[in-house]
């Protein structure tokens, strides 16, 4: 089991001690000689996506026989899974070593860490440690002043750019691309949106570009029994194992990266037919049909919804869902309430961000036709399987699916 100081230190649910800026990280990294240097980093920062283009890209290059670091968050069971080698998390000796060494030298040198700049900093030490060959980075928030931006990556990937965070990244859509674009180095920039504002700032940072969305002739098609999504691209099938037309996007994200580094199709197949991502429009049962995802906001939500319409009748489906009190809550049950006409609120109580039952069906009154109030969502899920329904959808915030 790992140190109860640790855990203190480094699980954040709370968003504490964030402090916008870099500083912190210049001295700690310094220190360890920048160890953040010592391997080749795909850079991913986006709304929505990054998580599934990680896996993807993870995939390809560890077929290859690259040695891979992958650093992702948040975590759905234990901290261990943030930090991965060649899909092997780090393990309790291994994350308490890196902890001890860096809590010594801040401790020392006088530096106070938030927890993910904390986590962030054992990671790269770690990955210089174990002498990986690439390290595929997921944003923690934002970009230009998130703790993973230390790197000088060789690819930096914007998935897409939606309204989020607005306390700490901005209130429009070009506010929070520069954000987003501040991972941008001298390496290729590759993204997936064709909004005006985020196209203009990401061409006025860099000229070495590819937007895939415009890059690519490609065409989607969802098949619903199989819940794969089938990508047409370069006059190449691609059967996706992750659902979704969304998941097209994030898949040209990572195919730009294998193009360039002259990936051989076959592991481009391999990736495209075997990556797996949990709680990613996942589906866990068939009869009834029981899929949970993910949709941590309100382009998430809008994703689901176009993934799910259409597929069965909105009253033959009943929906379990508690978000966190920081999103835009009732923007996302409007995108739920299109798919089911029944919803299941029910409680988050493993993070001081999450919501009651009680306090969600307060916001969401009169949005779905039929509303009941569970607070264990355990309890949740038992109702919504007695109800009769041919299809559950559990969604929300990942802090309810773990």
């Amino acid at each position: 089991m790992l140190n109860a100081k640790l855990i203190n230190d480094l699980i954040n649910p709370g968003n504490t001690k964030i402090i916008p800026g870099l500083e912190r990280m210049h001295k700690i990294l310094d220190i360890l000689g920048n160890p953040q240097h010592k391997y080749q980093v795909i850079h991913i920062t986006g709304t929505n996506g990054k998580g599934s283009t990680a896996a993807f890209l993870e995939s390809a290059l560890v077929s290859c026989g690259y040695k891979v670091g992958k650093f992702t968050s948040p975590h759905i069971s234990k901290i261990n899974e943030c930090i991965t080698i060649n899909h092997k998390e780090i393990s309790d000796t291994e994350l308490e070593t890196c902890y001890f060494k860096i809590k010594e030298l801040i401790t020392v040198h006088n530096i106070e860490l938030s927890p993910f700049e904390f986590l962030t900093t054992i990671m790269f030490e770690y990955f210089a440690t174990q002498a990986i060959d690439w390290l595929i980075l997921e944003v923690g928030m934002g970009g230009l002043n998130d703790a993973t931006n230390m790197v000088n990556s060789k690819y930096s990937i914007i998935t897409n750019v939606e309204l989020e965070h607005c306390m700490w990244l901005g209130n429009t859509i070009s506010e929070i691309a520069i954000e987003k674009s501040g991972i941008i180095k001298s390496g290729l920039a590759i993204f997936a949106d064709n909004k005006v504002e985020v196209v203009e700032i990401i061409s006025n940072k860099t000229s070495n570009y590819i937007n895939v969305l415009s890059q690519y002739k490609f065409s989607i098609d969802l098949d619903l029994k199989s819940f794969r999504t089938l990508l047409n691209v370069d006059d190449k099938l691609y059967s996706l194992s992750l659902f979704g037309k969304f998941q097209a996007y994030n898949f040209l994200c990572a195919y730009a990266v294998f193009k360039d580094m002259g990936i051989a199709d076959k592991h481009i197949k391999y990736a495209a037919e075997n990556t797996m991502w949990p709680y990613r429009l996942m589906v866990l049962e068939k009869n009834p049909l029981v899929v949970v995802d993910a949709t941590h906001n309100s382009a998430g939500a809008k994703s689901l919804y176009d993934s799910l319409l259409g597929i069965y009748n909105p009253n033959d489906v009943v929906v379990v869902t508690s978000i966190l009190r920081d999103k835009d809550i009732k923007a996302m049950l409007k995108y739920f309430a299109k798919l089911a006409t029944s919803v299941i609120y029910t409680s988050i109580d493993n993070n001081p961000r999450g919501l009651k039952a009680s306090d969600m069906v307060n916001i969401g009154i009169g949005i779905f036709s039929n509303e009941l109030c569970i607070d264990k969502p355990i309890d949740a899920i038992a109702k919504a399987k007695q109800m009769g329904k041919k299809a559950i959808i559990v969604t929300g915030s990942l802090y309810l699916l773990a």
